[in-house]
């Protein structure tokens, strides 16, 4: 249900709405904007209270701002979403526009010192709006929260902390991957989720990614979302499972990093049988049905094998996705330097204390693979991170197996390291597979 509200705001009120310095501040920001929305508060007066309070019944008594929004364009379809549980969502327009409201498949006027009522969850839309901007009071909810549309980020590569719209190669303000407000994504079809920037309370927000995230279930970033997936149950899922109202998510392609399969720089050496001899083949030049030596199991076929990119920092800070140097110096059965992602392990006899607490915060418990521990290199000391900046080409196999979820000890020049499993590389890893 929807309820109308002419001439709301008095003539002062509109006034001091209009020629407040903030509402200039933001419209100045809103030519920079690629998203074409910019949201600030101005001080919320006692005049201003009492008539939100006649109007629409709103008890505002103990809130300090009033939540405002400059927009320009068509907004799509959508349901408002906001930091709390709410019932209903307010809206008034303080300029005239072009093109009109439509809530719940009626279309209204988008006419000055117009207001707006309408229940939690009905969709709603503007149409043939033009390029005027508009300013509006809210939305907002009963709680003086805003509300409205999450609004979601493609990147090429991965920043921290959260890229601004400058770095984004497009956006969108709908629930639906892939379809694009501004920008342009090519041909890319599949993503995988960098940053959740989340609203803590009022005008506060926060973000996390995959390395510092606490407050978010971890499969958030690890799954591949495909153009044309609706996300908008996720964001209620997430509402209800943390308390926190998404606001943005940061998209990556799923395979530009290899998220959480374990991976080897190309021109690794893996250690396999060719003419019935052991040989160490660079992984790029092996293909499904290589025979690869296995620590416990022989020799097994490799079933899948693929490839993917990383963008590898230049510093020394340890993170999952990043590229680290195993050297001679500190692992001696090494032949050569082999380079692994965070989330490649090393097979160990045994772990520290140390290395049991880093693991079990990363991963969430202790793997065994052949009867040896999973020692990631993000976990393990020895492990340097390779602070040579750039964007590099990772490599990784699966070798055959009745388990699609298990996999094996290898050797990569004298180092037993993890293979991946199939389930993995085939469904969540988004790398490019070869036959």
């Amino acid at each position: 249900m929807t309820t109308t509200y002419s001439s709301v705001f008095s003539s002062e009120e509109l006034e001091y709405l209009l020629g407040h310095s903030e509402v200039t501040v933001a419209r100045e920001k809103l030519g920079n904007s690629q998203s074409g929305k910019v949201y600030f508060t101005v001080p919320l007066t006692d005049d201003l209270k009492a008539t939100l309070n006649r109007e629409f019944a709103l008890d505002f008594s103990s809130v300090l701002n009033l939540p405002m929004r400059w927009i320009v364009g068509d907004s799509p379809p959508h349901v408002d979403s906001g930091a709390s549980e709410f019932q209903h969502s307010y809206l008034v327009y303080l300029n005239d526009s072009e093109g009109e409201f439509i809530v719940d498949g009626v279309s209204y006027p988008i006419t000055a010192n117009m207001g707006y009522k309408f229940s939690e969850g009905i969709s709603h839309k503007t149409e043939g709006t033009g390029t005027l901007p508009r300013l509006l009071v809210g939305p907002m909810n009963e709680f003086a929260e805003p509300v409205g549309t999450p609004f979601l980020f493609f990147s090429n590569y991965i920043t921290d902390p959260i890229p601004d719209e400058s770095q984004a190669i497009a956006t969108q303000g709908t629930y639906i991957v892939g379809e694009i407000t501004s920008g342009d994504i090519g041909s890319t079809t599949q993503w995988r989720i960098s940053h959740i920037y989340y609203l803590v309370t009022g005008f506060t927000y926060a973000y996390v990614n995959q390395n510092n995230n606490t407050i978010f279930p971890s499969s958030v970033f690890t799954t591949i979302y495909n153009n044309g997936d609706d996300l908008s149950t996720l964001f209620s899922n997430l509402l209800s499972i943390t308390g926190y109202n998404v606001a943005n998510f940061v998209f990556y392609p799923a395979n530009l990093y290899p998220g959480p399969a374990p991976c080897f720089l190309e021109g690794t050496k893996i250690l396999c049988q060719v003419d019935g001899a052991d040989t160490y083949l660079p992984i790029e030049s092996m293909r499904p049905g290589t025979l690869v030596k296995t620590s416990l199991n022989g020799y097994k076929k490799v079933e899948l094998i693929g490839k993917g990119q990383i963008q590898n920092p230049g510093n020394s800070e340890r993170l999952e996705q990043r590229l680290y140097k195993c050297s001679p110096s500190n692992y001696p059965e090494l032949t050569e330097d082999v380079y692994l992602t965070g989330c490649h392990s090393i097979l160990v006899s045994s772990l520290t204390d140390l290395q049991r607490e880093t693991l079990i915060k990363q991963l969430d418990r202790i793997f065994v693979t052949d009867k040896k521990y999973r020692l990631t290199a993000f976990a393990d000391e020895r492990a340097e991170p390779w602070a040579s900046e750039g964007q590099y080409t990772i490599w990784h196999f699966a070798l055959e197996n009745e388990d699609k979820k298990m996999n094996y000890g290898v050797y990569a020049s004298g180092l037993l390291v993890e293979t991946c499993c199939i389930d993995r590389l085939k469904n969540k890893s988004g790398f490019t597979l070869y036959n």
